[in-house]
């Protein structure tokens, strides 16, 4: 599965982050806290506690999107900082890598933003299937497609 995570995000994440990243196996930890918070706060949101009328709204739903992808680039930026300063093995025959967990304030600060929009995306996906099973929030965040 880190592989796959690799592959995947290799797409927008640095290099060199993300070689440190799968050095210390923390993609799919990350990964999976993106899909279980976001989990988590859609079941808060849809199902309980706080599924009432007057908290179905439009503006509801984006502040729980917030919620979640603050949440996240938190985690993240955090789980990074951990990180920093630690030694890694290196392969000796790639000069280009050095031997410390630490790129930089610009660099974890853009990872963790790209994963609270990883987190976004996935908490949209989740309000799709689970909006179906709400009372008050059948039409967050779109009508379509429980018409």
């Amino acid at each position: 599965m880190e592989e796959s995570l690799y592959n995947f995000y290799n797409l927008f994440v640095n290099g060199s982050l993300l070689e440190d990243l799968y050095q210390e196996e923390l993609l799919s930890p990350l990964t999976w806290s993106a899909v279980g918070l976001a989990l988590v706060v859609a079941f808060a949101f849809y199902i309980w506690p706080f599924n009432k009328v007057s908290f179905s709204g439009m503006s509801h739903w984006l502040l729980m999107t917030g919620v979640s992808a603050l949440l996240l680039f938190v985690i993240t930026l955090i789980t990074c900082y951990q990180k920093a300063n630690q030694d890694i093995p290196r392969d000796e025959a790639d000069a280009n890598q050095g031997t410390l967990f630490d790129q930089g304030f610009s660099v974890f600060l853009s990872y963790a933003f790209e994963m609270a929009l990883l987190t976004v995306i996935i908490f949209f996906i989740i309000s799709m299937v689970m909006k179906n099973f709400s009372k008050n929030a059948k039409h967050r965040p779109m009508l379509w497609p429980s018409k």
